[in-house]
């Protein structure tokens, strides 16, 4: 790549250095010019003059330089049809400028890009002018002979080519034939341009010379003319002072000889989304959404917040979702001693339980080191159990193809018969989309990759899911041909090119012959010509099926443990209410005995009082006076006498009665005391039983600990929750290799079915090269059974969500089964759309507290398209991520309390187990990122390492920008110090928040030996190394910078965790140690002082 001046030849030139290279007869040049090169930081600028200045710290990244426009040149110095691309930006910007931020200012991009590409068409070989059926091309046609008429009426009045006669009758033409529209400004000028280039030159005296009909047009594209044409659309757009576009930049790339033809991929320009946004709005319109993006797009007050579950709060919740019954049968083949720990399985079965009877969205956090991938992994074993399943219905492979779909014209003599997939087959692809090309290869070169199946190597190898082929795929030692890396052009060919050819032993005279690898092809030719050699159809399913069958048996012994720890709080419960009602019995009895003995006393006492009455009105009987002493007192005494001997029969009756009633008393009290006997021996019944009951499960339990120590998620049984997390739920190892050997029979089954489902799996996947080498076009429902069937094949597949409307664009709604966004909190929502839209289960895996997604546009800019188009506030771009908007909606998760505000933010399922970091830098992000609480601490005991945690001191008087000289030499300084202690210089980074830093470690770095890696804290999320040096830089004079860098936790949270083993800070600790979350990382390292 290489700037171009005016007066330079062009490097598409025959007189040019470049041309004298020699090239292989298969390939040739193809030249990409950028031209109207500007300063990112003026569009920043230009939207702050516009909004008014932004109100959040700048980032101390942004930098660099964009392009007004970009095409493509051929080796002969024409353009490649479709290469225009018209800067968006650039547009919108001069949009801005002249009519300010109005309603419409963002209005007719499409057609302005579209009227640019197709004017610039015009110098594309005449074999490939736009096709003269499409509306672009009929306009487009015309404006190229009305601007050549007008360039020829010019030249023929004496005035230059240049002026604006030929401006004038371009824009008249677009107007005239297509409305105003297509075309518009950039059309214009790209088609005056066009016009001037193709208008005949002629000599003195003679006529000018028209092209014969079907002769290539004749031109020569100075760098005169390109630069000419850059400054007068820049002045067309109106940014010619506000972005002061100039200058033009070539890339020189070698492409093959049929892909001359093709533009490459130079839309960086302008966003990969909008077009694919597009179409979704579309479906938004009419209702076609798919039940994932419309809950994607629900406003968050329509989200059930009342049905969340805290799984913090509400154990109970996990130890149900991960009982052996909801497991799956399936895991990835690994070390059995190494399973999934808690919260990992919580999620991997949550997932499965949201999505079994329909689509969605699922939502993961995934703090650092607390195995993201780890978890992806069990879901596609469970997901390729789940289709194993489905292929084993059916008698034979070719059962899973139906009718023809199209006929494909692969070359001259042969064309490939796509049938249909049938339904019962589908539903499991799996795509892996993220932000770069580097992640979607790093996931997918981990899951094929033998390290991956370490512990179980043996029986994974044993399978041979096309192990050798695999491994050409990948490009080191592989397990199976699980994963490939698409995405960008290059990736597509190379994996198409190794997957279906495979690789040809060459013997050459110099070197040894590599092996002959056979691509799938060949593989696919070997089984039809030899049917004996491949697996027989039916065992593999017997195989399967067998595996299965074991691993139920075995899930069932331990869901019957799963129920005895589910029954036995209640079992407990029921102890402790016999217990009750058998205590409250007792003291009843004893109550009751307390008023027998009473009554008894009551009843002996009456009995007394009544004898003595008795006795008393018996003994007065006998003092009854005779006639004659009543007669002496005139019968007074007699009325005496029998006035006592009434009042003593009376008091004899009164004692009567008291001692009936206690006789009744005690009769009562017999009865009760019968009743409360025999209420006390049933309740003792009942407690006998119920002591029985939890004796027998609590015994069952424990039996079961014996069985299986550590891997009965017993609460009871662990010391807290921290050591509850670290638990392995019925991962013991006689189940963990049984279900094992259900993923490893899965994937025979699937190669069994692959190598016997004949001419339909041959044509399908030979159309699929096809596309992938970008040959053919064919219908959406061709295509869609083309993809199908690879998938079917290689069940997973990673794209960044750059490539995804490229790859999967005509794609419609849930096409796809599965979508892993990866690293989703760096994502923003509208680039993750169009995978949702095409899955029907998405899951996304994030942290909203690690890299945010980058946001160049002011928040004034940002605050303002929210108003214009009506946009709730929590959907700005500065406070939202794809993570965060798929957060809201999982129903299982927890609050976290937000490090920034007061309130807490809910993220959806945690993993908590943090395994990759040693104690002090796990301590650190755990303090400043999840209030201390969310992940718990799980990295094993590890052998020493050389050196010691530590911040070194370095007070910055100068500085170079962001770049402190003085930090430099304490880098090299630590670098040649940890070399000494013989530490691998391939297990260090050097990271920095600032390019600035970055640039000037790199000097220093270049100068020692090893392959020590440097770069900016935002390229390092989802890396890891045993070392981790960070250069905070920052010139002391800019105190925004560091404000920057501290406005939240999630740039120091990334950074510190990388680091393995050891982590080194260079940087003034005085200015730094006052910002926010890097007050306590100042606190936890001890301080070595500049060169101490």
């Amino acid at each position: 790549m290489f700037d171009l001046d005016p007066r330079e030849q062009t490097p598409w030139s025959e007189n040019h250095p470049l041309r004298a290279r020699p090239l292989p007869t298969a390939l040739a040049w193809q030249f990409t010019v950028y031209g109207g090169l500007y300063e990112l930081t003026a569009i920043r600028d230009t939207l702050a003059r516009a909004f008014g200045d932004d109100t959040t710290p700048a980032d101390g990244r942004s930098s660099g330089q964009a392009a007004l426009f970009a095409f493509t040149v051929d080796a002969d110095g024409f353009l490649v049809e479709g290469s225009g691309i018209l800067s968006a930006c650039a547009w919108a910007l001069g949009r801005l400028s002249r009519e300010g931020p109005d309603a419409d200012w963002l209005d007719g991009f499409e057609a302005e890009e579209r009227g640019f590409a197709d004017g610039l068409d015009r110098l594309a070989p005449p074999s490939r002018e736009p096709r003269s059926g499409s509306t672009a091309g009929k306009a487009m046609h015309a404006l190229g002979e009305h601007a050549k008429e007008a360039a020829r009426e010019a030249a023929g009045a004496g005035a230059k080519a240049t002026g604006a006669a030929v401006t004038t009758a371009a824009a008249t033409a677009v107007t005239s034939v297509a409305g105003p529209v297509v075309g518009g400004i950039a059309g214009a000028v790209a088609g005056t341009f066009a016009a001037k280039l193709l208008t005949p030159k002629k000599r003195a005296g003679e006529p000018a010379a028209e092209p014969g009909p079907g002769a290539r047009p004749r031109f020569d594209l100075t760098a005169d003319a390109v630069h000419e044409f850059t400054a007068e659309l820049a002045s067309a757009l109106g940014v010619d002072g506000a972005l002061d576009p100039r200058g033009i930049r070539v890339q020189c790339t070698k492409v093959r000889v049929r892909d001359a033809a093709d533009a490459r991929d130079s839309t960086f320009l302008n966003s990969f989304y909008v077009p694919d946004l597009a179409k979704i709005a579309k479906a938004v319109r009419t209702g076609d959404l798919g039940t994932g993006l419309r809950g994607f797009l629900a406003d968050s007050g329509s989200v059930p917040v009342h049905a969340r579950v805290d799984v913090r709060t509400t154990p109970g919740a996990v130890l149900e979702a991960v009982a052996p019954a909801r497991l799956p049968l399936g895991r990835w083949p690994g070390d059995p001693a190494r399973p999934l720990v808690l919260s990992q399985q919580f999620a991997v079965d949550r997932i499965l339980a949201e999505f079994d009877s329909g689509g969605g969205l699922f939502a993961v956090n995934g703090p650092p080191g607390t195995g993201k991938t780890t978890l992806l992994r069990d879901v596609i074993a469970a997901v390729l159990v789940q289709r194993a399943e489905s292929l084993a219905g059916l008698a034979t492979p070719a059962d899973a193809f139906s009718g023809e779909l199209e006929r494909v014209k692969i070359t001259e003599r042969f064309s490939a018969s796509v049938r249909r997939v049938s339904p019962a087959v589908t539903g499991a692809e799996i795509l892996v989309a993220t932000s770069g090309n580097k992640a979607a290869a790093n996931v997918t070169a981990e899951i094929p990759g033998i390290d991956a199946i370490g512990g179980a190597e043996e029986a994974a190898v044993a399978v041979d899911y096309f192990r050798d082929l695999a491994s050409h795929v990948l490009g080191k030692p592989a397990w199976g041909l699980l994963a490939a890396t698409l995405g960008n052009r290059k990736n597509c060919g190379q994996f198409a090119k190794r997957f279906w050819w495979g690789r040809e032993t060459v013997q050459t005279d110099d070197s040894a012959a590599q092996p002959d690898i056979p691509g799938l092809q060949r593989i696919l030719r070997a089984a039809r010509d030899q049917p004996g050699a491949v697996d027989d159809w039916a065992t593999a399913v017997r195989r399967f099926r067998d595996a299965e069958a074991t691993c139920t048996r075995l899930a069932a012994e331990r869901e019957q443990v799963a129920r005895a720890l589910k029954d036995r709080p209640g079992l407990e419960a029921c102890l402790r209410e016999a217990e009750g009602a058998f205590t409250q019995l007792q003291h009843q009895h004893a109550d009751w005995g307390r008023r027998v003995a009473e009554s008894q006393r009551g009843h002996a006492a009456a009995a007394a009082v009544l004898h003595h009455a008795t006795a008393v009105h018996r003994d007065h009987r006998a003092d009854k006076p005779g006639f004659w002493v009543s007669v002496s007192t005139l019968f007074r005494a007699g009325r005496a006498w029998h006035a006592e001997h009434d009042r003593l029969r009376r008091r004899r009756d009164d004692a009567a009665r008291v001692l009936d009633q206690w006789a009744a008393a005690l009769r009562r009290l017999a009865e009760e005391g019968s009743a409360l006997d025999a209420r006390l021996r049933n309740a003792g019944g009942r407690l006998d039983s119920a002591r029985f009951e939890l004796d027998k499960v609590v015994s069952f339990i424990a039996t079961a600990h014996r069985r299986w120590p550590g891997h009965v998620p017993d609460p009871a049984a662990f010391a807290g929750d921290d050591a509850f997390q670290l638990c392995a739920p019925w991962a013991d190892s006689e189940f963990t290799t049984a279900r094992n050997r259900v993923t490893l029979e899965a994937l025979r089954l699937h190669k069994a079915f692959v190598l016997g489902a004949g001419a339909p799996m041959r044509d399908n996947l030979t159309a699929a090269e096809a596309v992938l080498s970008g040959n053919p076009t064919l219908r959406d429902d061709t295509l869609l059974a083309v993809w199908q069937t690879l998938f079917l094949v290689v069940p997973v597949i990673s794209t960044t969500f750059a490539s995804l409307p490229r790859l999967f664009g005509r794609l419609g709604p849930e096409a796809l089964g599965w979508l892993f966004v990866d690293e989703a909190g760096q994502a923003t929502p509208q680039q993750t759309a169009g995978g949702i839209w095409r899955a029907r289960r998405t899951v996304l895996v994030g942290d909203p507290q690690q890299l945010e997604p980058i946001v160049t546009l002011p928040t004034t800019a940002q605050t303002a398209l929210l108003t214009r188009y009506r946009v709730a506030d929590e959907w700005l771009p500065d406070a939202t991520s794809a993570q965060r908007v798929a957060d809201r909606l999982n129903r299982f998760g927890t609050a976290l309390p937000d490090p920034v505000g007061d309130g807490a933010t809910w993220v959806g399922a945690p993993l908590r187990v943090h395994r990759r970091c040693d104690r002090l830098m796990f301590e650190v992000s755990n303090r400043i990122a999840y209030g201390g609480e969310l992940m718990v601490y799980g990295t094993g005991e590890r052998p020493p390492f050389p050196g010691r945690d530590e911040w070194i001191d370095v007070p910055a008087t100068h500085s170079e920008k962001h770049w402190v000289p003085a930090e430099g030499a304490e880098l090299g300084r630590l670098l040649d110090e940890l070399v000494a202690l013989d530490v691998d210089p391939g297990a260090i980074r050097v990271i920095s928040p600032f390019r600035d830093v970055v640039r000037g470690a790199q000097r220093v770095v270049r100068q020692r030996a090893g392959a020590i890696e440097v770069g900016t804290v935002h390229t390092v999320q989802g890396q890891e190394a045993d070392v981790v040096v960070i250069v905070l830089g920052s010139d002391p004079a800019k105190e925004g910078a560091r404000r920057w860098a501290a406005a939240k936790p999630n740039l120091l949270n990334v950074a510190v965790s990388r680091a393995k083993r050891r982590l080194y800070v260079i940087g003034d600790r005085r200015r730094w140690q006052d910002q926010r979350y890097f007050d306590t990382l100042a606190a936890a390292l001890p301080v070595r002082t500049e060169s101490g």
